[in-house]
């Protein structure tokens, strides 16, 4: 009896896991969910994600031109969430840091898993900036409080149908689905790169670093 073909999910779960372990070893990343967290810190990582999604979200879209459904998933709602943080406590932009080069649909599927990833994650620092600054949807705390469980889980679900459903030009499936995980791990250091631009002063808060090691 033949096994049963790996989902493309199970494919990207598998093959970034080391990425996404490494990201949460970030210092600013674990300050999201500390229990002092101060606003100032807060709101200089919110700098930051804006910066991020505000141009990464564009460069996936256009790679997914040929799969309308996953472009869709990029609605531009998490830039509009963050700017609309941004505006409430009265903080600056800042300018786009280094963006993967995404090569495809394939690869800009796999920047789409991480960036519909980062919306689950999001939901549990929801909790703690919410408990911490008393931020709310609306007021300062649209972007991580925003999504609740339910649609968190319908984008979710919808995501995976995706993946799944996708039909991607390549000599092999194997060889779509490699191009797929590429993706997702290049949009991950990048992702990782961002809040390892942020490091934690003593006595004052977070600096940014200009100079990261990849």
């Amino acid at each position: 009896m033949m096994p049963e073909p790996i989902s493309r999910l199970a494919r990207l779960r598998a093959g970034t896991k080391a990425a996404h372990a490494r990201i949460e070893t970030a210092p600013a990343l674990a300050r999201l969910v500390a229990r002092d967290l101060t606003r100032g810190e807060y709101v200089f990582i919110l700098q930051h994600l804006q910066a991020l999604y505000t141009h990464l979200e564009p460069v996936v879209a256009a790679e997914l031109e040929t799969l309308p459904a996953a472009a869709a998933l990029l609605d531009g709602s998490r830039p509009r969430r963050l700017a609309e943080d941004l505006a409430w406590f009265g903080a600056s932009t800042l300018p786009p840091p280094p963006l993967p080069v995404l090569a495809g649909p394939a690869a800009a599927l796999g920047a789409l898993y991480v960036i519909e990833g980062s919306g689950l994650g999001g939901r549990v620092i929801g909790r703690n900036i919410s408990e911490c600054l008393g931020v709310a949807p609306g007021a300062g705390g649209s972007f991580f409080c925003g999504l609740d469980a339910e649609s968190a889980r319908l984008r979710w679900s919808r995501l995976s149908a995706i993946l799944d459903e996708a039909i991607i030009e390549a000599d092999s499936v194997d060889h779509a689905d490699d191009r797929v995980v590429a993706g997702a791990r290049d949009t991950f250091g990048v992702v990782e790169r961002c809040f390892r631009r942020i490091e934690v002063a003593a006595g004052s808060g977070f600096v940014t670093v200009e100079a990261v090691a990849s």
